[in-house]
C-alpha cells in the first residue's frame, strides 16, 4: 500500500489498484482505493406502485407469507417500513500528482496499518514465549500492558489526526442533486473515540497486573528453597 501510495502521489499513475498475487495453492488479491464513508437515507413510500414507482422515496414492502396486490399497488403488511437508512464507501479517485486530501488518505491508511503490525508483533512474542513455559514473566507483562496502552492511545490519536485529514479539513464541500433519498458523506468531522475498543484496552492493562502478579509469584516460588 506504501509503494501505492508513492506511485499515486509521485504522479507514476493513478489512485485505484488492483493486484492479483499467484501464491502456490491460494490466489491472493490485493485492492485499495481511496475512499469515504457515505450514507443515503430516506423515508419508504406508503404505497409501492408497480406501473409508477415513486423516485423520492424507497418502494420496499415487507410482508410476511404471500404478497397481496391490490390493482398495480403492493400492500403493506402489519409491520410497515417507514425509514431507511444504508451505508458504505464511497471511492474517490483525481488526476496523478499530489493531492493533499489523498496523501492523507493513504497516510492514515498506512499508519493504522503499522500500528496492527505492531499490536501483532507483540502477540505473536507473547504466544511464543507462551509456547517455550514463560507465560509470567515481566517480558509478558510488558507486552501486553503495551498492548493494552497502545490500543487506547491510537483510539485517541486517531479523532486528533483526522482534524488535519479529513475532506472538510482539506477545504473540501459536497451537494447533493437529484429526486432520489438523500446522500450524505458520513461524518466530515473527526468522530470520537470508541469507548469500546477503549474499554478493551483497559481491560488488557488490568489482565496484565494479574500477569504481573503471577510473575511475582513465579519468582518468589524460584526463590523458595
Amino acid at each position: 500500500m506504501a509503494t501505492f501510495g508513492i506511485i499515486g502521489l509521485a504522479g507514476w499513475g493513478d489512485y485505484t489498484y488492483r493486484v492479483e498475487a499467484p501464491v502456490p495453492g491460494l490466489s491472493l488479491h490485493l485492492e485499495f482505493q481511496p475512499s469515504w464513508e457515505v450514507m443515503q437515507y430516506g423515508e419508504v413510500c406508503d404505497q409501492v406502485n408497480l406501473r409508477d414507482p415513486a423516485t423520492g422515496c424507497y418502494n420496499i414492502v415487507l410482508h410476511q407469507g404471500e404478497q397481496h396486490l391490490d390493482g398495480p399497488v403492493w400492500l403493506q403488511g402489519d409491520v410497515r417500513l417507514v425509514n431507511a437508512e444504508l451505508s458504505g464507501r464511497l471511492f474517490l479517485d483525481a488526476e496523478p500528482g499530489w493531492n493533499p486530501l489523498m496523501a492523507s488518505l493513504y497516510g492514515m491508511q498506512v499508519l493504522a496499518l503499522l500500528v496492527l503490525a505492531f499490536l501483532l508483533a507483540q502477540l505473536w512474542l507473547m504466544l511464543r514465549a507462551a509456547t517455550r513455559g514463560h507465560e509470567f514473566t515481566g517480558h509478558m507483562v510488558r507486552r501486553l500492558r503495551v498492548i493494552g496502552w497502545t490500543i487506547v492511545g491510537w483510539e485517541f490519536i486517531e479523532p486528533f489526526l483526522w482534524l488535519f485529514f479529513s475532506p472538510k479539513a482539506n477545504d473540501y464541500s459536497y451537494t447533493v442533486i437529484g429526486p432520489w433519498p438523500h446522500l450524505s458523506l458520513g461524518s466530515m468531522e473527526p468522530g470520537g473515540p470508541s469507548w469500546t475498543v477503549i474499554a478493551f484496552g483497559l481491560l488488557l492493562v488490568l489482565l496484565a497486573e494479574l500477569f504481573r502478579h503471577g510473575a511475582d509469584l513465579a519468582e518468589e516460588q524460584k526463590l523458595t528453597v
